[in-house]
Formats: structure tokens, C-alpha cells, sequence
């Protein structure tokens, strides 16, 4: 059985696979498009003695439990969802510098900020740029570009605001990241459990 759990935030996909793991269903799949997603199901899965793996599916992952006799567990699923929620954050980024005083020192501490997330052994789940932050995304500097591609490499998303690219007409001048929309932005900040504005 495949479920479809994409878009949907924890703990809905939890309880939906623990309502079929409750069952005993065997051949168990659920689709979701978020390591926090992957990481509480594999939680629920150890618990009940069906482990997952996990595989990219167009786009979106492909998690599967391991068959066999599901053990029984108290709880609703919800409490899967916690300690990955809590222990994931985002970068939001509303202007192409960070503080307010001087732009050119702004737009260096910007610099500075993001080089120092791609060299952090705990990186974002989520970079999001929206109004002038965008900018930041265009290459007015190289390095900036470069750390953002480091971080995707090692796992981060990073979201663009499309209306605010089309706004200050950059959208031909972004050089990384997936453009986006305010949907998956705001949805991305209730995925993780803290969001840091710079």
C-alpha cells in the first residue's frame, strides 16, 4: 500500500503510517518531500520493530517499512515528531544585507553569515530569501553564491521568493537555489523548529 503524504507536516504523515502499521499492513510506502518527515517516520518505524529506508522519487522520497509483525505502541504518532522538529531550523533572509547602519558592511556580514553556515557541521534545513534578500542569490557576490551551492550539496534547501525576483527583475540573474512561492516558504518555516532572521 502507498500513501501519499507530500505537502503534509508531522505528525499527520506519522499517523498516517501508524493507523496502516496498527493494521499489520504489509508493503507499507508513504511519499513525503522532507528529511524531517523521513527522520520521524523512521522513528515510528524502529518503535514498532518496522524499520524504513528511504529513496528520492521523483522529486519527493519514497520511505518503506520493512514487513514482518508490527509491535504495539501507545501514543497517537505525534510524539515521533519532536526531537526532529526542534533540532531542525531555517535562515530567513528579507533584505540583501544583514543589520541596518551601512549596506556595504551589511551585504560583507551577509557574506560572512552564509560561508559560516556552509562550514557548520549542523546546517540549516532551509535558506529562505524573500523582498531584497533575493538579491543575495544574483551573484553581486561570487562567494555568496558558491556557499549557498556548498549548502545545497550538503542537504539545505535553498527557496527564492519568485514574486520578489520578478519585482526588482532579477529573475534572469538568479544563479542558485529553487525558485518559490510564499506557500512553500512559510511552510517550510512550520517544518522546522526555529527560523533565524538575519
Amino acid at each position: 500500500m502507498r500513501l501519499d503524504a507530500k505537502g503534509k507536516q508531522c505528525p499527520i504523515p506519522v499517523i498516517m503510517a501508524k493507523k496502516e502499521l496498527d493494521a499489520n499492513t504489509q508493503d507499507l510506502e508513504i511519499l513525503v518531500d522532507g528529511q524531517a518527515q523521513i527522520d520521524n517516520l523512521a522513528r515510528l518505524g524502529d518503535s514498532v520493530g518496522r524499520p524504513v529506508t528511504s529513496e528520492p522519487c521523483d522529486g519527493i522520497f519514497l520511505v518503506k517499512f520493512a514487513n514482518g509483525d508490527t509491535k504495539s505502541v501507545d501514543g497517537d504518532g505525534s510524539e515521533y515528531c519532536n526531537a526532529s522538529a526542534n533540532n531542525t531550523y531555517a535562515v530567513f533572509f528579507n533584505k540583501d544585507s544583514v543589520g541596518s547602519g551601512s549596506d556595504e558592511l551589511g551585504l560583507s556580514l551577509a557574506k560572512m553569515a552564509i560561508f559560516t553556515l556552509s562550514e557548520s557541521d549542523k546546517v540549516p534545513a532551509y535558506i529562505l530569501f524573500m523582498n531584497g534578500g533575493v538579491k543575495l542569490t544574483t551573484g553581486i557576490e561570487p562567494q555568496i553564491v558558491e556557499n549557498l551551492q556548498t549548502l545545497i550539496d550538503k542537504g539545505t534547501k535553498v527557496l527564492v521568493c519568485g514574486t520578489c525576483l520578478n519585482f526588482f527583475g532579477v529573475k534572469d540573474d538568479m544563479k542558485v537555489g529553487t525558485v518559490s512561492n510564499m506557500y512553500d516558504i512559510l511552510g517550510a518555516m512550520q517544518e522546522v523548529g526555529k527560523v533565524i532572521t538575519l
